[in-house]
């Protein structure tokens, strides 16, 4: 199609989506070509100055978990200082959405599913997971239990200290990162635990949504390894003896190097608590008298404020009523000893303790009845006293001891630990 004729010095308007080069086609008029310089409305935006974005660095923050299956407890280190210790009971709770201002509740990210959308749960960790009115899973129910639910309870764990946004880095009140060191104390295989825990990119606390990033740095280290690291200096072998909830294990450790070295251990399943607890409850069902029944949620309590008398030889415990009930479980804790796995392990250290020190730790030490007829079995079987170490707090000195390589500090005792209940 011919191009249409314009006079000389009429102005040519080009479209603004094309640039058109008008040309005269009389034979003495000279070629005018115009072009289209004016910039888009995408070029004008883009060239705005745009404001500086910003950085704000990561903080790493080490986070030393002992997952027992009776309780969680938590050592928090931030520039090898300690911010907090704390334990919460190793129970959680399916909800359809946390509640909002609960200690332990949270959402999480579990993966992607096949519309590449996250697939979201919501949990309630903690002795509020027994408050929500629904079925409540608590990993004394199964063997495997503190392994298959890691995630759950690693996360409710952290979700339920109260300062978790003070850790947190980001520029958003509602949109914050963790950065976390994850350190585990458990008998488990490390590599189950990480994959436990490593599909999971966030959590949201209180509105508040914190992207994870797990350390490469992270280590698992044997279960009771703080009792080692406390037992260090006792000489060049020491034993762990480790009785937990479920289990009780007894350990035997190299301490030449730098930090100590497991040689040997031997758990033995059903040599825990748990157990006692089933001869305590037998042995006041036992004593004819049926209106001194207990429930088993309360046995727990009774034994970690029960006492030995050395003077009057003799246990003191209560029950609610006030009820003397000493003599039942003196009778529950010797059974125990004689009738259950937990006779292995002190046969194998009534004979090892003669050669080298055995460091008592794991909630079951917290109970002194059971301290005193221990100590008084392995020194009946000629076991030196000064090769009888109970830490002051035994139940916390996995925790205490990891100090000694997370911290710039001196290893603390464990009084000098203060773990509060959550």
């Amino acid at each position: 199609m011919p191009a249409k004729k314009v006079k000389e010095d009429q102005a040519i308007v080009p479209n603004e989506s094309d640039i058109i080069t008008h040309v005269d086609e009389s034979p003495d008029a000279l070629k005018a070509q115009v072009e289209l310089n004016a910039p888009s409305s995408d070029q004008e935006e883009n060239s705005k100055p745009k404001k500086p974005r910003v950085i704000i660095p990561k903080k790493k923050i080490t986070v030393v978990i002992d997952g027992g299956r009776s309780r969680v407890k938590i050592l928090v280190i931030v520039d090898g200082v300690i911010i907090t210790s704390f334990f919460i009971d190793s129970t959680i709770c399916s909800v359809e959405s946390p509640p909002f201002g609960e200690a332990g509740a949270f959402s999480m990210s579990k993966g992607k599913g096949e519309d590449k959308k996250d697939i979201v749960e919501s949990w309630v960790c903690g002795s509020s997971a027994k408050l929500q009115n629904k079925p409540f899973i608590s990993m004394t129910d199964g063997d495997n239990h503190k392994v298959l639910h890691f995630a759950e309870l690693a996360l409710g764990a952290i979700a339920s200290y109260s300062r978790l946004f003070e850790l947190s880095t980001g520029s958003s009140d509602k949109s914050r990162s963790l950065l976390i060191e994850l350190v585990t104390l458990s008998l488990a295989d490390p590599l189950k635990l990480k994959k436990n825990i490593s599909t999971c990119k966030w959590i949201k606390v209180d509105g508040v949504k914190y992207s994870l990033s797990f350390s490469k740095t992270a280590l698992n280290y044997p279960e009771g390894y703080g009792a080692a690291l406390f037992g260090q200096s006792l000489g060049r072998m020491t034993h762990t003896f480790d009785i937990g909830d479920g289990t009780g294990c007894v350990s035997l450790y190299n301490n030449e190097g730098k930090i100590p070295k497991r040689v040997s251990f031997k758990p033995h399943g059903g040599a825990g608590t748990s157990t006692l607890n089933r001869e305590f409850a037998e042995a006041i069902a036992n004593a004819g008298d049926s209106s001194r029944l207990i429930k088993p949620s309360q046995l727990r309590e009774i034994l970690e404020t029960s006492s030995y008398d050395v003077e009057q030889g003799k246990v003191i415990a209560t029950d609610s009523t006030g009820r003397d009930i000493g003599s039942a479980l003196e009778v529950a804790i010797k059974n125990w000893m004689q009738d259950s796995p937990l006779t292995f392990a002190l046969e194998t250290l009534r004979t090892a303790g003669r050669k080298h020190p055995i460091v008592l730790c794991g909630g079951g030490f917290e109970i002194p009845a059971v301290k005193h007829f221990i100590t008084e079995t392995l020194l009946q079987s000629k076991v030196p006293l000064d090769h009888i170490v109970c830490p002051p707090n035994p139940g916390l000195v996995s925790l205490s001891g990891m100090t000694k390589i997370y911290t710039q500090e001196q290893c603390p005792t464990s009084s000098e630990l203060t773990t509060t209940s959550l």
